[in-house]
């Protein structure tokens, strides 16, 4: 993983919230109905889009330090990112997950986290590809702790 922080433009919208730009990454765009929203959602856009270039084996801008227009605020945004985190082909849900290899949604989620499967967050859902899912099938472990390789005299 590797760390990036870039200074974030955010813009009052009259109907409430923010528009927020990254300016050093051409087309970054979000939003948020607060600061803290909108700061948060920068985030996840400049990680997303880190990736993609990193997964594209494309250049990544350098972060600058930009004059901030009237009425806008700005704030920087911290991410940590690698090309992984782009995930490919179709995905299902973490409860269907659960359901098609047989555990609990809570046991889909540590799979994820130890990279047993492949996917995502996206607020409070989380996906899993069905290519990972299908892989884990091919390849099922036993219930139980593994055991010990026997001693070899």
């Amino acid at each position: 993983m590797e760390k990036f922080a870039y200074q974030a433009l955010l813009t009052p919208e009259d109907d409430g919230g923010y528009s927020v730009e990254i300016p050093d990454l051409p087309g970054c765009y979000s939003q948020g109905v607060d600061v803290k929203d909108a700061v948060e959602m920068a985030a996840d856009a400049g990680k997303t889009y880190i990736a993609s270039l990193m997964k594209d084996g494309e250049r990544i801008p350098g972060a600058t330090v930009r004059e901030v227009p009237e009425g806008d605020r700005e704030a920087w945004v911290f991410f940590e990112t690698d090309a992984s985190y782009i995930v490919d082909g179709p995905v299902v849900s973490a409860a269907q997950a659960a359901r098609d290899l047989g555990v609990s949604a809570g046991r889909v989620t540590h799979m994820l986290d130890s990279g047993l499967l492949d996917g995502y967050r996206s607020g409070r859902r989380t996906y899993v590809t069905e290519a990972s899912i299908e892989a884990r099938k091919a390849a099922p472990v036993g219930p139980g702790r593994p055991r010990k390789a026997a001693a070899v005299a």
